[in-house]
């Protein structure tokens, strides 16, 4: 396996082999999320759920988020390229989520919560901060660092992919019209 491999799975892998493990890591995420106390809001952000929320009000956020991005997307990218397939933004959504769902049981352990926690309850702080808490949470975020780039990077690939865009103003495009959605996304679901 070359590393154009690891970076860019919609060149080589048959679309709908994609679709399957998409599909089947959106409903792990799903069991993820509740497992961690999680939505996903947009397709990269999570939030807490609040107290009364059940799965399936994972199902349907998670859902939400997810469509909201395949449908901005596919605008955007028939605007790019009026040849775009559906199937070929679907991957990309759920293909791009996959290092973020690996790193979900972790952000769903106790002692990541309670750290977490006690940073928030400090209101930042310094003072009040403890130090084995600021250590832990920067760990975490710094360990899925290299998750959150490798999910953009699948996300650009396989939208580039899907649309063939070569130029820089409509990477910039698709970068903007992603940031908005992103915003947007969080701010109604």
């Amino acid at each position: 396996m070359t590393w154009k491999i690891i970076f860019n799975p919609f060149e080589k892998y048959d679309e709908k082999n994609l679709l399957i493990i998409g599909i089947l890591f959106f409903i792990l995420n799903i069991f993820g999320c509740y497992y961690a106390g999680n939505v996903n809001d947009s397709i990269f952000h999570l939030s807490h759920l609040e107290d009364d929320q059940t799965i399936w009000d994972i199902v349907k956020i998670n859902t939400l988020s997810s469509l909201l991005a395949i449908i901005v997307l596919f605008i955007l990218a028939k605007i790019l390229n009026n040849k775009t397939r559906i199937i070929d933004i679907i991957n990309t959504v759920l293909i791009s989520a996959i290092p973020l769902i690996i790193i979900m049981p972790i952000s769903g352990m106790s002692f990541l919560k309670n750290a977490t926690q006690s940073i928030t309850a400090s209101a930042g702080d310094p003072s009040q901060m403890e130090t084995i808490n600021l250590i832990i949470v920067s760990v975490f975020g710094l360990a899925t660092l290299p998750f959150m780039i490798y999910s953009f990077v699948l996300y650009y690939n396989g939208f580039q992919t899907a649309t063939n865009i070569k130029k820089w103003q409509q990477i910039v495009l698709f970068a903007v019209v992603s940031l908005i959605l992103i915003i947007v996304s969080q701010t109604i679901l």
